[in-house]
C-alpha cells in the first residue's frame, strides 16, 4: 500500500500514561514552576563562585609568571586558564540543564502544547447509556470533566478524523499568505479516496487548503498539504515528494506526542487505512482540544458548503461531510459547532463533534460506528445527555 512508504521508521515506543486527578495535576504544575528557579539559582551560585576563583587564579598566576618567565609565560598561562574556564562553564551549563530538567518534564507530562487541560481518566461517568459504536468519549471542556467513555483507551483507526492533526500541523508553518501548489504527490492518493478535486498545478491559499481538508475531506488536499509543508519543515524546496510527505508525517507524530496523544501513530496525512495508523478515542479528544483553538480550523469546520475559486482559477463546490451542521439534514444538531468525520471499512464510521449550549462546550468522539446513521444517532444521544448534565451544573 502506498501509505506504507510514509511510516515513521524511528517511531518511539508508545508510552502508556495515566493522568492524575485535578489536584495532583495542579500540584505538578506548582512543583514545576517553583522548582525550576531553585535549580537554576543553585547553578548560578556555583557559577559565580567559580568565576571568583578563576579571577584569583589569574591574578596569582600572572604575578608569578611575570617574575619568572616574562610576557610569553603570561600569555601561555592565560590561554590555559581560558581553556579551563570554557570547560568549567560547559560543566555548569550541563548541571544547570540537568537540574532544571525534572521540573520541566513534570510540567510537560501534564499538558505540553495543549491549551486545554488534559482530561482525567475516571472509572465511572455521569452518563450511563449504551451505544452501538465501539469507542467513544464525551468531555465537558468548561468543567474539565469526562462525562462518558466506552473503550476510550483502546486502539482504533481514525480514518479521516486524522485531518484535524494534518490541518493543525500545516498551520504551524503556513501563514495566511502561504500558497500551496499541487504536484506529483497527487499520485500517492489511494483509489476510493474522498477528494477535493485538486489538479496538478492547482494553487490554493492556506484558508482554501484548510477548507479542502475539512469540508470534502480531500485526501488529495492532505497529500498536497504534506508535500508543501514537508519541504518547509525540512527547509529544502527541492525535496522529493515522497521525502516531503514523510517529513510531514514525522512532524504529525511529534505533534501528537506533544499535545498528549501518547497512544497515537500516524502513517500518512489523510487517514487512509494502514495497520500502523492508529489512535484511541481519548487521544482523538486531545487532538480535537488542540484543533478547536486554531481559529482557521474552528471557522472551517462550521461551513456547511461553499463555492471556491482557486488562486489558479479553477472553480469548485465543496459540501461538508459533517451533516450535523446542515439544517437540511435529518441529523442536524442546532448546537453543533462542527469538527470532523471519517470512515473506512476498518475504522467504521467516526466523528469528532463539538457542540455548545448553556455556556458549556462539549466534545463527543465516536469511533467504530456500524453505519453512518448509527454514528450520528450515538453522537446526538450522547450530546443530549451531556447538556442535561451541563444544565443541572449551572442550576446548582
Amino acid at each position: 500500500m502506498l501509505s506504507e512508504k510514509f511510516r515513521n521508521d524511528s517511531r518511539t515506543e508508545i508510552n502508556q500514561r495515566e493522568f492524575p486527578d485535578n489536584k495532583r495535576k495542579q500540584d505538578m504544575k506548582n512543583y514545576s514552576y517553583k522548582s525550576r528557579p531553585i535549580a537554576r539559582s543553585s547553578a548560578y551560585r556555583r557559577k559565580q563562585m567559580l568565576k571568583a576563583r578563576l579571577k584569583l587564579t589569574v591574578m596569582a598566576a600572572v604575578f608569578v609568571t611575570v617574575s619568572v618567565a616574562g610576557i610569553n609565560g603570561v600569555k601561555r598561562v592565560v590561554r590555559n586558564i581560558e581553556a579551563e574556564a570554557v570547560a568549567a562553564n560547559d560543566i555548569i551549563a550541563a548541571e544547570d540543564y540537568q537540574a532544571a530538567e525534572p521540573a520541566e518534564t513534570a510540567f510537560e507530562t501534564v499538558a505540553p502544547e495543549t491549551a486545554e487541560p488534559i482530561p482525567n481518566s475516571e472509572k465511572t461517568y455521569p452518563i450511563d447509556m449504551e451505544i452501538s459504536s465501539k469507542y467513544a468519549v464525551v468531555y465537558d471542556v468548561t468543567t474539565n470533566t469526562i462525562l462518558y467513555a466506552k473503550n476510550a483507551e483502546e486502539k482504533c483507526y481514525p480514518a479521516s478524523t486524522t485531518k484535524l492533526l494534518t490541518a493543525a500541523v500545516a498551520l504551524d508553518y503556513a501563514d495566511e499568505d502561504f500558497v500551496f501548489t499541487a504536484g506529483d504527490e497527487l499520485d500517492f492518493v489511494n483509489p476510493g479516496s474522498s477528494l477535493a478535486y485538486l489538479n496538478k498545478g492547482s494553487q490554493l491559499s492556506t484558508e482554501m487548503m484548510i477548507d479542502a481538508l475539512m469540508l470534502p475531506s480531500g485526501n488529495d488536499a492532505a497529500y498536497v498539504t504534506a508535500a508543501n509543508i514537508g519541504r518547509v519543515i525540512a527547509d529544502n524546496p527541492n525535496m522529493s515528494d515522497e521525502g516531503a510527505v514523510k517529513e510531514f508525517v514525522t512532524m504529525m507524530n511529534r505533534k501528537a506526542k506533544r499535545i498528549g496523544a501518547q497512544n497515537t501513530h500516524f502513517a500518512n496525512p489523510d487517514g487512509f487505512h494502514d495497520d500502523d495508523h492508529y489512535t484511541t478515542a481519548m487521544d482523538m479528544l486531545k487532538i480535537a482540544l488542540y484543533a478547536k483553538d486554531c481559529d482557521m480550523i474552528a471557522e472551517s469546520v462550521q461551513k456547511v458548503d461553499l463555492t471556491q475559486t482557486f488562486l489558479s482559477g479553477e472553480v469548485i463546490y465543496w459540501k461538508n461531510s459533517n451533516v450535523m451542521i446542515n439544517p437540511y439534514s435529518q441529523f442536524y444538531y442546532c448546537y453543533s459547532k462542527g469538527m470532523k468525520t471519517g470512515m473506512t471499512d476498518e475504522a467504521g464510521y467516526c466523528v469528532v463533534e463539538l457542540a455548545e449550549r448553556y455556556d458549556h462546550q462539549i466534545i463527543a468522539v465516536v469511533m467504530g460506528g456500524e453505519n453512518s446513521a448509527a454514528r450520528w444517532n450515538d453522537t446526538i444521544a450522547l450530546l443530549d445527555k451531556a447538556f442535561v448534565i451541563a444544565k443541572d451544573y449551572e442550576a446548582q
